[in-house]
């Protein structure tokens, strides 16, 4: 029901719009009420050739904020990165675009946005400077995260506390000590079991060991009782080699999988906390 109602609102409104732009506090209204699809499509239906450069500036703001309102990450920076100098958007559209491109992991491209921009004052320098340390964090980079971050005025209070937790973050990578999958596996076939509790999951590790221990038992006892050619002694024999190299196997995707996780977690934390002062000072 909300899409059909949404649908006929746009059809008024590039009706209502087809003779004269709309306005831009028509469309921050829009955008209040968190329309942005609509203000995109909207965007995207008027004709701005005309526009004067500070109308066209206000227009691709307002329609970058609704892109990454949106999620949609890549276009928005595009067209945030198109405000031009002149603009009093020129900050605030850069610095987000910046952020867009660490989001999506271009990395390269994000601080190359930040060391383009004309900065006039200290405050803005050292947000900078937080952003790209943030940045070299996410690549896991230390050196230049140290470099980065020291040439930020910590005591500027939209990004203190940020700057806390970004230390923080620092330190609990640098000290990760990140397990390998290989030697999880290897001493898995050593010994079933170990290389889930090397991985730091010890109740998995122990009943695997017990599970194989089990099993290998039966199996040596009904091979001492009756021989290799007996069904009982093929059947869990069968059964032990199946678990061990299974055990073997999802051992080291498991700690692919928990090293993935702790990474990625660690990634959320720095986008977000990368993301708090850029609202804090622009919004």
């Amino acid at each position: 029901m909300r899409y059909w109602l949404t649908s006929a609102f746009i059809f008024l409104l590039v009706t209502a719009f087809s003779q004269e732009p709309p306005s831009t506090g028509f469309l921050r209204h829009l955008m209040d009420r968190e329309y942005y699809k609509e203000v995109v499509y909207l965007l995207e239906q008027t004709d701005y050739d005309d526009a004067s450069l500070a109308r066209k500036d206000s227009i691709n703001y307002i329609k970058g904020w609704s892109l990454y309102s949106m999620k949609a990450l890549q276009r928005s920076a595009g067209v945030l990165k198109s405000v031009s100098r002149e603009s009093p958007y020129y900050l605030p559209a850069h610095f987000f675009a910046a952020y867009n491109h660490a989001h999506l992991g271009q990395y390269g491209t994000a601080g190359q946005t930040l060391d383009s921009l004309r900065l006039e004052n200290s405050n803005m320098a050292s947000l900078r400077a937080f952003e790209n340390a943030g940045i070299a964090l996410l690549q896991r980079d230390y050196k230049a995260f140290e470099d980065r971050f020291n040439q930020a005025d910590t005591s500027y209070y939209p990004i203190k506390k940020a700057s806390d937790k970004m230390l923080d973050f620092a330190r609990d990578l640098e000290s990760h000590r990140k397990k390998s999958p290989v030697v999880a596996g290897a001493m898995s076939a050593i010994v079933p079991g170990a290389g889930k509790i090397y991985a730091g999951q010890t109740g998995e590790g122990i009943s695997a060991f017990l599970t194989a221990g089990g099993l290998g038992f039966v199996t040596w006892e009904n091979y001492h009782k009756n021989g290799w050619k007996d069904v009982k002694t093929l059947l869990f024999g069968a059964v032990f080699a199946a678990f061990y190299g299974g055990n073997i196997y999802g051992t080291v995707v498991s700690v692919e999988i928990t090293e993935n996780e702790f990474q990625k977690a660690y990634d959320n934390k720095i986008l977000f906390n990368l993301h708090i002062p850029l609202r804090n000072v622009f919004n």
